[in-house]
C-alpha cells in the first residue's frame, strides 16, 4: 500500500481541520454582496476606494463588538482587541 503524507492521513482520520472550514451559503451572500455593493460605490458612485474601506472597516468593528456582546464574549478579551486596534491605528 502506498504511504501517503502525513497530513493528509491526519485529516481523513481525525476529520477537517477547522482552519479548513467552508463557507456555508448564508456566509458566501454576505461576502457577495458586500464586494458588489463597494465595487458600485467606487466605480459608478465616485466615492473614493480609502472611503469605502474606512466604511468597511467600520462596519467590521461594530459588527464584531455585537458579536462578541451578544455571545458574553469576556470583557479582558474585549479590551485586548480594542487595545490592539487603537495600538494599530
Amino acid at each position: 500500500m502506498a504511504k501517503q503524507h502525513p497530513s493528509v492521513s491526519s485529516c481523513v482520520e481525525h476529520g477537517v481541520p477547522a482552519s479548513a472550514r467552508r463557507l456555508n451559503g448564508a456566509e458566501a451572500i454576505v461576502i457577495i454582496v458586500v464586494v458588489g455593493v463597494s465595487a458600485v460605490l467606487v466605480a459608478l458612485a465616485g466615492v473614493p476606494s480609502v472611503a469605502v474601506l474606512q466604511l468597511l472597516a467600520g462596519a467590521g468593528f461594530i459588527a464584531g463588538v455585537t458579536i462578541a456582546l451578544s455571545t458574553r464574549f469576556s470583557f479582558q478579551a474585549v479590551r485586548t482587541v480594542l487595545k490592539a486596534v487603537l495600538t494599530a491605528a
